[in-house]
């Protein structure tokens, strides 16, 4: 069973390997359909039917968007005692827009380097350590701009992205309640 297998991981390595391996990214909608990223409606009613799970679900459904698959990485992390943040970044503009939001998570190290652990985003998985958490932040921001610079975002629109250092999130379960939670979070 995989959460026996979860219980069992001892290392952030083993953590990512894990997921790697057994957490695909998507989400489930709120009548228990499961969308796949591939599927041909995954955005369709995405942000209507969207609902937030815990790190316990993602374990059992195996399934997870860049916010759930935290609040896995967020329950590991927490009971294995390390000191770690998770943050939010979107492009905050005064109108509707279809840029994508991540939810990602830090740590830091047994020898003090901070590190970004990363397995929803598939074009940067991986542990990527870091000197100073100031030092991983830039470099995780200048990757989130790449991928928002590939979709064309204007000049102007690219100086509106936040970062937001969040708590877990209690008693949220759609993507409105989540996005007002996160972006009202403390700002880094």
């Amino acid at each position: 069973m995989d959460i026996e297998k979860f219980n069992k991981i001892t290392t952030p390595e083993l953590l990512l390997d894990f997921m790697s391996k057994n957490i695909e990214y998507g989400y489930i909608g709120q009548s228990g359909k499961v969308y796949n990223y591939n599927d041909k409606d995954f955005q369709k009613n995405w942000f209507n039917d969207y609902f937030l799970q815990k790190g316990d679900s993602v374990l059992i459904t195996k399934i997870g968007t860049c916010w759930d698959q935290v609040e896995l990485e967020r329950m590991w992390f927490k009971s294995h005692n390390y000191k770690f943040y998770t943050l939010f970044e979107m492009v905050l503009l005064d109108y509707s827009n279809n840029y994508p939001t991540h939810s990602f998570l830090v740590y830091q190290s047994n020898n003090n380097n901070w590190c970004w652990f990363e397995n929803a985003d598939y074009a940067n998985r991986g542990i990527h350590r870091f000197l100073t958490l100031s030092e991983l932040l830039n470099f995780q921001n200048q990757k989130y701009k790449e991928s928002l610079i590939k979709l064309n975002i204007k000049n102007d629109e690219l100086k509106k992205i936040i970062l937001t250092n969040y708590n877990e999130p209690y008693n949220i379960s759609k993507a409105a309640e989540y996005l007002d939670f996160v972006i009202d979070s403390k700002k880094v």
